[in-house]
Order: C-alpha cells, then sequence, then structure tokens
C-alpha cells in the first residue's frame, strides 16, 4: 500500500506476520501489519493493518506476534 501526500510518499509492502505459536509468514503478499509506536496497554500496542479490501489501525495486538516495523519520519 503506498500513502502519499503532495510529493512526498511511503510505502508499506504486504508483508504478513510471524505466527508466534509456530513461528510461520503468515500471509505474506495478501495483507501488512506494521507495529506503531503507540502503546495500547503494557502487553500489546496499536498496528496498521491493511489487505486488498481493508485498511484499518487496530490496538491490542500482543507484543509476541512478529509484525514488520517501517521508520517514517
Amino acid at each position: 500500500i503506498k500513502f502519499t501526500s503532495g510529493s512526498n510518499s511511503v510505502e508499506f509492502p504486504a508483508v504478513g506476520f510471524r505466527n508466534s505459536a509456530s513461528s510461520t509468514l503468515g500471509n505474506a503478499g495478501e495483507t501488512g501489519r506494521y507495529w506503531s509506536s503507540v502503546v495500547y496497554d503494557s502487553g500489546s500496542a496499536y498496528y496498521l493493518y491493511f489487505s486488498s479490501s481493508n485498511l484499518s489501525v487496530y490496538g491490542g495486538n500482543y507484543k509476541t506476534f512478529g509484525l514488520s516495523v517501517r521508520c517514517v519520519r
């Protein structure tokens, strides 16, 4: 997914996530899940989720899930 504002843009590839139970990669090429720097509670944080039909920010995903990180300034 690509976000553009004026001449600035940032792209987030659909990298999927690491399943903490099996340590396998899930949904690669289909969805993207990226951590936010904002804490939801002591064991979880907010994250960006997208697929071909959805773009949302959720809170409460446990930090044990291997979501991607993208530095944006």
